[in-house]
């Protein structure tokens, strides 16, 4: 076998609250090592949608660019992130009669059983991932690809990802304005299941749960799949707003508060604790009650899991998750908010960290950046099951889905 060549491959995180740009070398072995990676703030996005495209093209180029300056390699290509609350999770049916020789199943029949499976959704939509679950021959389900078995009826359970198609182009836009072609846009709770997620816990069954600035992504898999995906457009940001209003204070020092001295958890809190805060203008510093700061952040966590828990019952996954919930993502290090987690959604919660890269350094083995590592490990697998972006529109679903398949 001809060894594969050296690449290289990048993955781009631009969220609510930070742009974040990882470069690795994909070596002859089908492994990653670390070469760059670029920080950034992030400016001009709202719970994961572009407002204002102009500081957005400005904090790419940023991180792009402290990447360029680090490995004297031109960035402009990457695999990147989707986020937002117009993310939408469908399931949809096929079923065709097997027509081959010996009713053994061939791939002309498999592309019947997808087209079968109508996806009845309006031009707007933008179908971002179309991922087959399960085919099932006859009464046997469970199967992966079913070329070259044998039965009468076909059928197959289709699992896809939409999002509007207008907020995607504006987003991909301003990449493109930074002088960074996007060769793939990847729902960014796959991509962070990709890095936290042990191999056990994608066949058990597991909800990876990204809690960004300004949207908390959720991913199910299942069976080595991906079964349900949403986004709460509710963050780490909305936290920090809570204290900003509720103490009247800066946003830069409420995040210093919720930082250093915040939890979800005000009765693990003595009553008598104080924290020294910075007050507006020409208010000078003062006093106040560490408790009853963390009471505003206890009110924020719990409205966020109860949101998570009836995502999760409403998809009808809750009671599958053998694995339980892994909390990634910068939110996912406030203090307490793992046993927050694990009180309201009733399932074993884990921390999520990146897993799987060789040379990452400690800064990146961290949950904020689990996202962007995620990005880069799918950009290197080249997993045709995830291509979607810089196609025609008018390539046939079915033809990316056989791509798959043929891999």
């Amino acid at each position: 076998m001809v060894a594969r060549k050296e690449r290289i491959v990048c993955g781009l995180d631009v969220g609510t609250s930070k742009t974040c740009m990882i470069m690795a070398r994909a070596n002859r072995n089908g492994k990653l090592e670390m070469v760059a990676s670029g920080y950034s703030k992030s400016c001009g996005l709202s719970k994961g949608i572009v407002v204002n495209p102009a500081d957005v093209v400005s904090s790419i180029r940023n991180a792009a660019d402290e990447v360029e300056s680090q490995s004297n390699i031109a960035a402009n290509c990457v695999t990147a992130g989707i986020s937002g609350d117009h993310i939408r999770s469908h399931h949809f049916h096929g079923k065709v009669e097997i027509q081959g020789k010996h009713n053994e199943v061939t791939e002309e029949d498999m592309g019947n059983a997808i087209r079968a499976a109508a996806i009845p959704l309006s031009p707007e939509i933008e179908i971002i991932h179309t991922i087959p679950q399960e085919f099932h021959i006859n009464s046997q389900g469970g199967i992966k690809n079913p070329v070259g078995l044998a039965g009468s009826q076909l059928d197959v359970n289709l699992h896809v990802i939409s999002c509007d198609g207008a907020k995607c182009q504006s987003f991909v836009n301003t990449a493109n304005k930074a002088q960074i072609e996007v060769k793939r846009v990847i729902l960014q709770s796959i991509a962070s299941g990709e890095a936290v997620l042990m191999p056990e816990e994608r066949e058990l069954g597991a909800v990876v749960i990204d809690i960004g600035g300004g949207t908390t992504d959720i991913a199910v898999f299942e069976n080595d799949a991906i079964s349900f995906a949403s986004v709460i457009p509710v963050g780490g940001a909305h936290f920090t707003h809570d204290l900003v209003e509720g103490l009247r204070i800066s946003r830069e020092e409420a995040e210093r508060i919720k930082i250093e001295f915040g939890s979800v958890l005000p009765e693990q809190i003595s009553p008598d604790e104080t924290v020294t805060i910075q007050g507006l203008g020409m208010r000078g510093s003062y006093e106040h009650s560490r408790k009853e700061i963390c009471e505003y952040l206890r009110a924020r966590g719990a409205e966020l899991m109860e949101l998570i828990r009836d995502d999760l019952v409403h998809s009808g996954m809750k009671g599958k998750l053998i694995a339980g919930a892994i909390l990634t993502g910068g939110g996912s290090m406030m203090r307490g908010i793992l046993e927050l987690a694990e009180d309201t959604l009733q399932m074993p919660v884990r921390q999520g960290l990146p897993l799987g890269f060789e040379g990452l350094t400690k800064e990146l083995a961290h949950p904020t950046y689990a996202c962007a590592v995620g990005l880069t490990m799918l950009e290197a697998k080249k997993d045709s099951q995830l291509d979607f972006h810089n196609r025609p529109r008018s390539v046939p679903l079915i033809e990316r889905i056989l791509s798959w398949f043929e891999q």
